[in-house]
């Protein structure tokens, strides 16, 4: 668990129920942010009559249904859970971790049903749409500035019989959830971009990962950066043949293929393989969106 005396986010590394420091570090965090400070905590802690708060039913998806239907269901039942401004990382996640080990703490998000943040919302979307084999499922990382700030932000790109969109959360709500409606990868980071600047930020960074396997007990690991754009730094007719490159890889190989190739490449031009499956325990994002 994160000590409060690092003045860091705090973080749940001891699963549940909640390590009573890390619990008394949440309602000392919330009494300093709230107007009535301690009064705000006597009156809630320990109080019986508070209302139940209503647990969100994990969707069910019918074979019948059309995959833009049942996108729509997983990001509804996402939305439900809400997203987390308690200040502290109900669940944690280590990006270098196995895929079936991710989807270990996605069960544990659906059951535990407690409000989550972007990358804790990627993994659920991650473990919700396995079932959907013909849906190819890539990370989408952004990396924006603000009155000097740097915010990361990243959502699951989804792809399905030519179009795009992409499952999330985030604390804007043109910055998550987007319908497979986009004819082009490019339409849908320009989306992206626009309701970045609406909100007064610039990208300077996107990245893009290798799709996802379907495997629930895959012991492979995400590789969440495949490729890196930098919107301010090319032209619009380089964003798109980046974006329309990754999407030829996309639609006519396997994630194994592309990483093989990317290798390949890597080594061909005398650079050593990247990985950025970083531990987000160790780093995790700043200012996450």
């Amino acid at each position: 668990m994160t000590s409060l005396d690092e003045g860091g986010p705090l973080v749940n590394k001891d699963g549940f129920p909640l390590h009573p420091e890390l619990w008394d570090a949440m309602w000392t965090r919330a009494e300093a942010a709230h107007p009535e400070k301690k009064g705000m905590s006597k009156r809630i802690r320990g109080n019986l009559e508070l209302p139940q708060v209503p647990v969100p039913l994990v969707p069910t998806l019918r074979s019948a249904q059309p995959i833009v239907e049942k996108l729509w269901l997983i990001q509804k039942y996402m939305s439900e859970l809400q997203y987390d401004y308690t200040g502290c990382q109900f669940f944690e996640i280590r990006k270098n971790r196995p895929l079936c080990r991710l989807m270990e703490v996605a069960k544990t998000i659906m059951r535990e049903a407690l409000p989550i943040k972007c990358l804790e919302a990627v993994v659920l979307a991650i473990y919700l749409t396995s079932e959907l084999t013909g849906v190819n499922r890539f990370p989408i990382a952004f990396r924006s500035k603000f009155e000097g700030e740097t915010y990361k932000h990243i959502v699951l790109g989804v792809h399905f019989n030519g179009r795009f969109g992409a499952l999330g959360l985030s604390r804007r709500s043109t910055l998550m959830y987007k319908e497979l409606r986009f004819k082009t990868l490019a339409e849908l980071l320009h989306q992206y971009i626009s309701c970045y600047r609406d909100c007064c930020h610039t990208v300077d960074r996107i990245k893009l990962g290798l799709p996802v396997s379907h495997d629930k007990q895959s012991m492979e690991s995400i590789l969440w950066k495949y490729m890196v754009i930098r919107p301010g730094r090319i032209s619009d007719k380089d964003f798109t043949q980046h974006c329309d490159s990754f999407s030829r890889q996309l639609r006519g190989q396997t994630a194994h293929q592309m990483k093989y190739a990317k290798q390949s490449r890597d080594h061909a031009n005398g650079n050593r393989p990247h990985s950025d499956n970083s531990d987000s325990s160790k780093k995790p994002l700043k200012n996450s969106r």
